[in-house]
């Protein structure tokens, strides 16, 4: 696996996506930018029920301490509580323009 991701970061594309075994998880090649090198990271993005990745970038996480801070920022309630208020605003809005 580590020979591949080498590889992956030696020869990648802009943004290019890797699947993994895991349906949800990818890997994303990262460009250069200014001052910082190209890098791997984690993409966590669902898939629909087409098969493919439901939104263009999903979740990006490149250490071992960001994924536990996104554990800990998921865990709280406080989340539910956002997301129940989103999805009845988002359902009674109706797509209609502002």
């Amino acid at each position: 696996m580590e020979a591949s991701l080498r590889d992956m970061l030696k020869h990648g594309r802009k943004f290019e996506r890797m699947n993994t075994e895991e349906p949800g998880v990818f890997i994303r090649m990262i460009p250069r930018f200014k001052s910082e090198p190209a890098y791997l990271a984690v993409e966590i993005n669902p898939i629909g029920k087409d098969g493919f990745p439901i939104n263009k970038i999903g979740v990006l996480i490149k250490s071992q301490s960001e994924l536990e801070e996104i554990r800990a920022i998921l865990s709280k309630k406080e989340i539910d509580k956002l997301l129940e208020a989103i999805e009845r605003i988002n359902s009674t809005h109706g797509g209609k323009e502002r």
